[in-house]
């Protein structure tokens, strides 16, 4: 088939007018182009007001397979080319197993796998291998989504932290409760994300995000989508034991093979598995605040002034900005940006708080918010010689952020912030916080200040580098460091400060303990973790194909 990139049309110009952009495209005649399938759209605002769609598409023509090479060749573009669509392969598990029929094998309790954790890593690890015929027993501290809905109502509703259940644990992980965005940065040779799109797409989430370079679902409907791909799990004989911690037993589970996928806030579980001696590193990783200011605002920025039609075809702006400090080499940026989103109480351990932003899938808001955060160097807290040295800052970091208000959401304008002066009601501006959950005015500079001498002295810098960061962004956006701008803190948890080395086999130090996912330092997002679960879930069948 040929591939096409770079095919533009007007916002509301109707798709029906890439078939004949095509065929001009190739000096054919529309008629020769049998099949049309578009696999990318992203917006292209580079000559704004006048705004376009850039699509990639896929062709299929009467010329014949060595026309079309031949036609691609003479064409000499490098917006043209032979492509084919890659379909993901499944991985099939031998009929025998150690000299038993694999049915019989697997009825075996001993014998069958064992997840830990049942966010986006452990939930397509499990897939993969229930669908191999497996029957995988997955472990999930928190509970069933429906159960998980309540639990976290009652901590934006009431303050009442449940530390099993919350928007950290629980069926479908940390990613239930954000915004669902799916994509990602990682190269996919193999149709693995396709795959994904396509379960979601089957599972309830829109069509679009097939096709669209930075994918939504939504929190909405990601809790449904999350039920059904348990139920086809437990349907091919997997087992999901909901409210069930794992603990590592050395003896007990000697022979068993268990795919970690526990996610970046278990904190508990990593101190007793490197206490189990199980390897760990310190690695490099970011904090912040989260920021709001208005969506109209930020669409003006991207879009420019456009009428209501035009808006609603491009859908809310969504923007991504990074600056690297002269003074001191670290990195600002912004992360996980959710258009029409709120900020949300995201914690998961009592004395402690952290937030994050979630979108429902209309994205209608008035509100957008994303983190702006600080690169932390593993050397900002001892990690050479600490590998779990990063929890610990993570967590006085968001102790300090719970005394502040005693465990409600602490906001601050950007204006006071540069002061360095506590918010009132009377701050704010134009923008009023839209969060979920309890939240009152306080002062966010104390958050990262360190006495002469702390072992996380070196993070003296942070509130000066975030400043500078976002003085950068108002530079590129209009309005983005106004002094209404609100802040919430503290974003804690983007990624994780561990990472736990796996061989060419996805299996750890320990044999049988296979890590992945994001909580072992392997992803970043819903879409990268699933990816990393599957490739899991591969290692783990081609073993048991050679016993």
């Amino acid at each position: 088939m040929i591939k096409i990139n770079q095919l533009k049309l007007g916002v509301t110009e109707s798709v029906v007018k890439l078939k004949l952009l095509s065929a001009k495209v190739l000096k054919i005649e529309p008629k020769d182009i049998e099949t049309l399938e578009v696999v990318k759209r992203s917006i292209d605002a580079r000559k704004k007001p006048e705004l376009f769609f850039s699509y990639t598409v896929m062709i299929g023509t009467s010329l014949g397979e060595a026309k079309e090479k031949k036609l691609v060749e003479k064409l000499k573009n490098r917006d043209v080319s032979i492509d084919r669509t890659v379909s993901y392969r499944e991985p099939k598990l031998n009929d025998v197993i150690c000299g038993v029929d694999r049915r019989e094998f697997f009825r075996e309790e001993k014998n069958r796998p064992v997840v830990v954790g049942f966010g986006p890593a452990g939930m397509f690890a499990a897939l993969i291998l229930a669908r191999a015929g497996m029957h995988p027993i997955v472990f999930e501290r928190g509970a069933d989504v429906d159960e998980r809905i309540k639990n976290v109502q009652d901590l934006w509703e009431k303050g009442v932290l449940h530390t099993e259940s919350n928007p950290q644990f629980g069926e479908g992980g940390a990613g239930t409760f954000s915004d669902g965005k799916i994509n990602t940065l990682v190269k996919d040779k193999d149709g693995r994300s396709r795959f994904i799109l396509d379960l979601f797409v089957g599972y309830g989430a829109d069509s679009s995000i097939i096709i669209d370079s930075k994918p939504h679902v939504g929190t909405d409907k990601l809790v449904n989508i999350v039920k059904n791909i348990r139920q086809e799990i437990v349907a091919l004989g997997g087992e999901i034991r909901f409210n069930t911690r794992f603990t590592y037993d050395k003896e007990r589970d000697k022979d068993r093979k268990i795919i970690l996928a526990i996610g970046h806030s278990a904190r508990d579980t990593y101190k007793e598995l490197f206490e189990s001696g199980l390897e760990m590193q310190a690695k490099d990783f970011a904090m912040g605040f989260r920021v709001q200011h208005l969506q109209s605002m930020i669409n003006e920025d991207l879009y420019g002034d456009v009428d209501e039609k035009t808006l609603a075809a491009l859908g809310p702006g969504v923007y991504k900005v990074t600056h690297t400090s002269d003074k001191n080499g670290r990195g600002v940026y912004s992360f996980c940006m959710c258009p029409g989103g709120y900020v949300v109480n995201s914690s998961s351990e009592t004395g402690k708080l952290c937030v994050n932003g979630m979108s429902y899938h209309a994205r209608d808001g008035v509100n957008a918010n994303a983190a702006i955060i600080v690169s932390v160097r593993k050397s900002d807290y001892n990690g050479e010689n600490e590998p779990l040295g990063g929890i610990g800052l993570q967590r006085e970091l968001e102790e300090r952020a719970h005394r502040l208000l005693d465990g409600k959401v602490p906001v601050q304008t950007y204006g006071d912030f540069k002061k360095d002066m506590a918010s009132t009601e009377k701050s704010l501006g134009e923008v009023k916080p839209q969060i979920k959950g309890q939240y009152g005015f306080s002062k966010l500079n104390d958050i990262f200040r360190f006495e002469e001498g702390s072992k996380y002295a070196a993070l003296n810098d942070f509130n000066e580098t975030f400043m500078e960061g976002m003085e950068s962004f108002g530079h590129k956006l209009k309005g983005f460091s106004r002094e209404d701008t609100v802040l919430a803190g503290i974003e804690a948890r983007t990624s994780s400060p561990v990472r736990v080395p796996r061989n060419e086999d996805f299996e750890s130090n320990i044999p049988g303990i296979y890590p992945c996912g994001e909580g072992a330092g392997y992803a970043g997002g819903i879409m990268s973790a699933a990816m990393d679960g599957m490739k899991t879930a591969e290692a783990l069948v081609k073993h048991y194909n050679s016993l």
